[in-house]
Order: structure tokens, then C-alpha cells, then sequence
């Protein structure tokens, strides 16, 4: 039993580094909508991915356990989920400026950090 619980939690793991990646592609795309002008399409685009986050939030049973063993990764887990919900409120920022601006010094370096911190969780 113990066993098969560490492979489910290995496996939410994985899954969970791809969710991962594929945001990381996916915040390509929304700097390219507003490099390019168009803002609603960005907007629309990371609400949607941050928005995917809500069902593997710090609440879930399993990120906390998977996350909360070590202190530091506990405390990450809670900053870099901070950052999400803020980036869920992108629409309300004045100008596709501060959007740009919000994703590249603030979301970005955020989610990097937590990232690298998710892919070094022993395997």
C-alpha cells in the first residue's frame, strides 16, 4: 500500500511538471499577443492558464503533502500561488504596458523559481 502511494504521488508529480511546461510554453504565447497588440486575446489566454491552477492549489491534499515536506518548499509553494492569483486579475491592470511589465518582472521570475524548485523534488 505504501508503495502504490508513493507512485501515485510520483505520478501527480510528473503530471504536475508537465502542467508546468506547458504554462511555460503557453506564457510565450500571451507575451506575443500583447507585443503585438492584441491585449483581450492575452488577457483571455493567461486568465485561462492561471485558472488552471485552481484545481492543484494549496489546498489540494496532495500538493500539500507533496510540497509541505520541506519548510522552503512550503513557503515557495504559498509565494508562487500568491503571484497566481494575482495574474488572475490581468484584465483589471490599465494598459497592455503594465500587463507586459506584471509577466516579465513579476509572474515570470515567479513562476521560473518554483518551477526549478518543482523539477529538483526528488524523483
Amino acid at each position: 500500500m505504501a508503495q502504490r502511494l508513493e507512485q501515485a504521488e510520483q505520478q501527480f508529480l510528473d503530471n504536475y511538471k508537465e502542467f508546468l511546461q506547458t504554462i511555460e510554453e503557453g506564457i510565450g504565447s500571451v507575451a506575443f499577443f500583447y507585443r503585438e497588440g492584441f491585449e483581450e486575446n492575452g488577457d483571455r489566454l493567461f486568465t485561462q492558464m492561471m485558472e488552471g491552477f485552481d484545481s492543484i492549489s494549496t489546498d489540494s491534499m496532495t500538493m500539500l503533502y507533496v510540497f509541505s515536506q520541506k519548510k522552503e518548499l512550503d513557503a515557495e509553494m504559498k509565494a508562487f500561488y500568491e503571484k497566481v492569483e494575482e495574474a488572475k486579475r490581468v484584465q483589471e491592470l490599465p494598459s497592455i504596458e503594465e500587463k507586459m511589465q506584471r509577466l516579465t518582472s513579476e509572474f515570470m521570475p515567479a513562476f521560473q523559481r518554483w518551477k526549478i524548485l518543482v523539477d529538483n523534488v526528488t524523483d
